[in-house]
């Protein structure tokens, strides 16, 4: 691949894994920060810090091995890697939106749903969904079935659904607009890149033909991981707050140094 190629993915995973390692920490350090729709929050942002981390470079790293070709053993490494942190983020936002709709939707069914025992297991499955998937994928590939009509098949599936459940949000009636542009922003950013994704897939299903199309797939997936965090930092209240006190305390340093420096200076 070219250049410009990596270069490009060198700085949105570096991007990507700066904003999340970012929300992973303000939350962990910040007490306040510490609610049940942070938890799943928290869960996105490390899945997508993986993203940016296992997206990109191992793939370029394959690419300077002569031996390590897709069809090689560490090519499919490198993929199923791939695929299992892509649909771990995918999976983690599936949980999210769906506590969202609780807490939007049913609130007073809230406190008794959203219990922090049902939390954990649904940051739980949330991770355990796509590993069993992506072994799944495995033991498929080594019968020597074809994965890509499967995968494209459990793809449709995943996005009707998705879809379907956006439908149920958007015609809900609620005073509670942020927390309802924040998840709708993230939900269309990633059905926007998954479903440009899945063009390739679709080429294969009519034709059976490969499409060479890695120069706009990969940066795609690592952009849905990065515009996450920024979703958070601008519409979710509390971190959103937080990011404004961490600004205020910035400037108000930057304030106090630069009088001194002028003083010692003179």
């Amino acid at each position: 691949m070219e250049t410009w190629f990596w270069l490009l993915g060198w700085f949105l995973s570096i991007l990507t894994m700066v904003v999340n390692g970012f929300v992973i920490l303000l939350v962990c350090r910040k007490r306040q920060l510490r609610t049940k729709t942070n938890a799943f929050v928290v869960s996105l942002a490390v899945a997508d810090f993986g993203v940016g981390l296992l997206a990109v470079p191992p793939q370029f790293f394959c690419s300077l091995a002569t031996e390590c070709t897709p069809r090689s053993k560490e090519g499919l490494i490198v993929i199923f890697v791939e695929v299992l942190i892509i649909y771990t983020s995918g999976t983690n936002l599936v949980s999210l939106v769906l506590e969202r709709y609780v807490a939007v939707v049913k609130p007073l069914k809230y406190l008794n749903c959203m219990t922090r025992r049902r939390v954990i297991q649904m940051v739980l499955k949330s991770w355990g969904i796509p590993i069993l998937f992506t072994l799944s994928l495995v033991s498929i590939t080594r019968s020597g079935i074809d994965p890509a009509m499967t995968m494209c098949g459990y793809l449709d599936r995943t996005l009707a659904k998705q879809l379907r459940f956006n439908q149920l949000v958007a015609r809900a009636k609620t005073q509670n607009t942020s927390a309802v542009k924040w998840v709708a922003l993230i939900t269309c950013v990633f059905l926007a890149c998954y479903g440009i994704m899945m063009r390739c897939s679709v080429f294969f299903i009519n034709d059976n033909t490969s499409c060479n199309d890695s120069y706009f797939k990969i940066p795609l997936r690592v952009i849905n991981s990065g515009i996450n965090p920024i979703a958070y930092a601008f519409f979710k209240r509390d971190i959103k707050q937080e990011c404004k006190r961490l600004l205020q305390k910035a400037s108000l340093i930057t304030n106090r140094i630069v009088p001194t420096q002028e003083q010692q200076s003179s």
